[in-house]
């Protein structure tokens, strides 16, 4: 595929990516893994992209959320390390074994089930047993029997429970803490009884960087990979991974008085120059940013007017110097030379930067940058 068919996209500079990775590498604890978290197809990056970028820069442990996103990095590479961080249902166990995928378990019942049914196939799947220390979404919770229940899931001959983990909260230092201590005790408490695990882990993006201490064996990191910092912005040197372009479909001239898109909300105050941008909320971009969004040509705002429409919106262009209808226009990108920032939109949007990344639809063609050429471009309709 080498044509986009679309102004509309997405560029993901690879480059800056594997930048990132080697800041965070740097900064983990010597003997912690670095994992990366590929749910929401690489947070709206390409998956399968994002994961062989990695891979060929020495990341082989990939965490998703759902088995589809599973099976359809293992169906890519059968050599990469994938495990699902979210529920799999017990009637689709049997595919976490046909694809030798990893698995999170924490009810003794299903841990049962994925044995008899590893035994069937004459496997040993991996697994990793979550511990609920005070999210209370998923996980074993707490109590007088968490430590029989790990203990009776170890039995199982046909599971190799190779690792234990939680998620924090992230309130505060103190309540996180609370939560990363009671993982410890019940670890160490199941250490006492020869129940050893290889990966031990509880930070996100977040705690990895701001609880050094908290980074046990493993460590999660999905939002800093792609260059979205939040509570600990300024620790690393990292560079975002995503923008997102198009171009002008039509300009005309509106006279004073006249209105915009649907509900006419927008009158014009003067004659004005209007640009038809060919995006919409259909592609992602947030409805609600009517009236407070706005996008860069040539390093000049212009501010989004009307009623934000499923597949067009448009533009006010009347105070843009030198205007070529060829012109590049820059939706999202990193703050710079007046471009909106993921930043920016997810505060105008009322939401946070993953919902944003993550939103994309798969209509809006990737093009994937590397040594600042088009290493390829992605259709998901094609």
């Amino acid at each position: 595929m080498n044509k986009i068919y679309r102004h509309t996209h997405l560029k993901i500079n690879l480059d800056n990516l594997i930048h990132n990775v080697n800041e965070i590498r740097n900064f983990l604890n010597k003997n912690t893994t670095l994992s990366a978290v590929l749910k929401a197809d690489a947070y709206g990056h390409g998956s399968i992209e994002i994961a062989n970028a990695l891979y060929d820069n020495g990341v082989n442990y990939f965490l998703v959320s759902t088995l589809l996103e599973g099976i359809e990095l293992k169906t890519y590479n059968q050599n990469f390390n994938v495990l699902i961080m979210g529920h799999t249902p017990n009637e689709y166990l049997n595919a976490i074994v046909e694809n030798d995928l990893e698995c999170t378990i924490f009810t003794l019942e299903q841990a049962k089930l994925l044995n008899d049914l590893s035994l069937k196939h004459n496997k040993t799947i991996n697994i990793h047993i979550k511990i609920d220390t005070g999210f209370n979404r998923l996980g074993i919770k707490i109590n007088s029997d968490t430590l029989s229940i790990v203990k009776e899931i170890s039995k199982l001959k046909n599971l190799n429970v190779i690792g234990i983990f939680s998620h924090l909260a992230l309130k505060n230092k103190e309540s996180d803490q609370k939560q990363f201590d009671q993982l410890n005790l019940l670890i160490s408490r199941l250490e006492l009884e020869n129940i050893s695990f290889k990966y031990k882990h509880i930070c996100d993006s977040i705690s990895s960087v701001l609880y050094p201490e908290f980074q046990m064996s493993m460590v999660r990191i999905g939002a800093l990979i792609y260059g979205l910092e939040s509570e600990e912005r300024g620790i690393l040197n990292l560079k975002q991974v995503l923008s997102f372009h198009t171009k002008l479909s039509f300009v005309k001239k509106l006279k004073k008085g006249e209105s915009i898109s649907y509900g006419m909300r927008w009158v014009a105050k003067r004659n004005s120059k209007i640009g038809t941008l060919p995006f919409g909320y259909a592609d992602g971009y947030p409805r609600n940013m009517y009236q407070r969004g706005f996008v860069t040509i040539n390093n000049q705002k212009a501010p989004i007017v009307g009623v934000i429409c499923m597949d067009q919106c448009m533009i006010d262009l009347t105070d843009i110097k030198n205007l070529n209808e060829n012109d590049n226009v820059i939706i999202i990108s990193d703050g710079t030379n007046n471009s909106m920032s993921l930043d920016e939109i997810a505060l105008l949007s009322q939401t946070n930067k993953n919902e944003i990344v993550s939103r994309f639809t798969k209509r809006v063609p990737k093009i994937y940058i590397k040594n600042n050429k088009i290493l390829k471009i992605k259709n998901d309709l094609l």
